[in-house]
């Protein structure tokens, strides 16, 4: 029996659909791999190849981590540079995902603390960072990640201009930051993360250190799953110390 052109050309044009489908999952799944071992960089190239909006912000994340906790201090403002693009790319892709508005956040945020108090004023960070976080729980309202990103956005801006400037210029609040940091640590009990970043934000806020201590303490006894948790555990650790000396 004869196949008639067309008939050949869909075929051809399904199969190319079929084996596409799985190579981009294949993709993200190694960039996911490359993240948990800590190439962060070969995670991002992985990511970013896999494409969609998904890919993208993970690419961006990934990015970040390497910039803000690994690479030479020379080579992130290039790094984050990239990162910024990928997060604006995977948010134009999909504007009503939280998740992109996460790794917008995270990027943001992450570059805001290598810059001084007037660069990141100058870029709008305060209140790019605040707005981007807010949609994020809109669109997920039971998102702990969203809530640590906002409790340590509370923090950090209430400890950087004062509690009364902070509240009149951004509606930041240490009440806020606390109750968010609660909520989430609820929702979420089992995590590394969260207790270290409200043990970092009452550090800032020159708040209860022994409940610093504490939150320290309980983010060090759970086991690192990944790359990014052991740097975190480095971080705790070194926390801890720091406190522990001061009395």
């Amino acid at each position: 029996m004869l196949i008639s052109p067309f008939r050949t050309v869909v075929a051809a044009a399904l199969l190319a659909a079929m084996t596409a489908l799985p190579a981009a999952a294949g993709s993200l799944d190694a960039a996911r791999a490359a993240h948990t071992d800590g190439r962060f960089v070969e995670a991002a190239d992985l990511a970013e190849a896999a494409g969609g909006a998904r890919g993208l912000a993970f690419a961006a994340e990934s990015l970040a981590v390497q910039a803000f906790y690994v690479a030479p201090e020379a080579d992130r403002p290039a790094l984050f540079e990239r990162a910024l693009a990928l997060a604006a790319r995977a948010l134009e892709a999909e504007p009503d995902a939280a998740f992109t508005h996460m790794a917008a956040a995270r990027v943001m945020g992450r570059h805001g603390q290598t810059l001084t108090t007037d660069e990141a004023r100058e870029l709008g960070y305060g209140k790019k960072i605040r707005d981007t976080l807010k949609r994020a729980l809109e669109l997920k309202p039971d998102s702990a990640q969203a809530m640590i990103g906002l409790a340590a956005w509370h923090a950090r801006v209430v400890s950087v201009v004062g509690s009364f400037l902070g509240r009149i210029a951004y509606g930041a609040r240490e009440k806020t930051a606390h109750e968010l940091f609660d909520r989430a640590l609820t929702l979420v009990p089992g995590e590394k993360v969260p207790p270290y970043e409200y043990a970092r934000a009452l550090r800032v806020l020159e708040g209860d250190m022994d409940r610093a201590k504490e939150l320290l303490r309980q983010a060090l006894a759970l086991p690192a799953k990944n790359a990014y948790q052991r740097i975190i555990d480095e971080r705790a650790a070194a926390l801890l110390a720091e406190i522990e000396a001061d009395g």
